[in-house]
């Protein structure tokens, strides 16, 4: 991995630390994806609940939540609020670049849990740029293999070698 690309992760991984550290008796865990759902970095609050395990359901519950909007009337993901018996789900999305998660522990903070995300998702918005950005930099680097006439010439023999036995 390029180390830009880690140095990004880690700023991102850096700024959920901080929004946990902003409510720490109220926030369980904080996640940052991308706008496919995978997650690029996330933090738990050890203290209050394990939910580590999500990790690897948030392409699919972001996949989900897309395929029901798009059925009804509301268009994007721009804040949605999921409560359940354990805690309460705060999805934002960041600029159509990505989401942000939290998981709270009560009705209470709510309000409060919002107002320290939109105070963050300028920061995260940059950050997720700069990966997207370094990402894409790093693909067209692999991708940009010159193939020459020869090369072509030699797979094709090659092919005809193998198919003659």
């Amino acid at each position: 991995m390029n180390s830009d690309i880690q140095r990004i992760i880690n700023e991102i991984k850096l700024s959920a630390e901080e929004i946990v550290s902003e409510s720490p008796d109220q926030i369980k865990a904080v996640y940052v994806m991308d706008r496919e759902g995978t997650v690029i970095a996330y933090t738990t609050n050890a203290t209050l609940a394990s939910t580590g395990d999500m990790f690897f359901a948030m392409p699919r519950f972001i996949s989900s939540l897309k395929g029901l909007l798009t059925t009804l009337p509301i268009g994007k993901i721009d804040y949605i609020l999921i409560q359940g018996i354990e805690g309460i789900v705060q999805l934002m999305g960041i600029r159509e670049i990505g989401y942000l998660m939290v998981i709270v522990n009560s009705e209470s903070s709510i309000g409060l849990t919002r107002i320290i995300l939109e105070r963050y998702t300028n920061k995260l918005y940059e950050l997720l740029s700069k990966l997207t950005g370094a990402s894409e930099e790093q693909l067209v680097e692999v991708v940009n293999v010159e193939i020459t006439p020869k090369d072509i010439e030699d797979v094709i023999n090659f092919i005809r070698s193998k198919a003659m036995f």
